[in-house]
């Protein structure tokens, strides 16, 4: 099962944890254990819509706080995320560029990226 990366500390900055260091390192094992190996080159990753939070508690046309999809932390202010385009799930940057270097779909919806 995968565990997100990035945890809270008490007041509120977003950490990484060590697999979230290792992630781009070492010999490219499957660190959230799925054994995929269809996932996108880092180029086509970074050339993906980067979005920046300007304050906290941004909510969406339902008035639900946004969050990321994987984590389920809410976006606080200078925080960027990637929105993906087709089915414009947004995610923490560390939460899914490890996900879609092994997967070109959102661990969300499963939409192909």
């Amino acid at each position: 099962m995968y565990s997100c990366p990035c945890v809270r500390d008490t007041a509120g900055f977003l950490q990484m944890s060590a697999v979230e260091a290792l992630a781009g390192q070492g010999d490219g094992a499957d660190i959230f254990g799925t054994g995929g190996t269809s996932g996108m080159p880092r180029a086509a990753i970074d050339a993906l819509p980067v979005v920046r939070f300007a304050e906290r508690g941004n909510v969406d046309a339902g008035g639900e706080l946004i969050a990321c999809s994987v984590c389920l932390q809410e976006f606080e202010a200078g925080e960027s995320a990637r929105s993906l385009p087709v089915c414009r799930h947004t995610f923490h940057l560390p939460c899914i560029d490890g996900w879609l270097l092994r997967h070109a779909s959102c661990p969300l919806c499963r939409r192909a990226v």
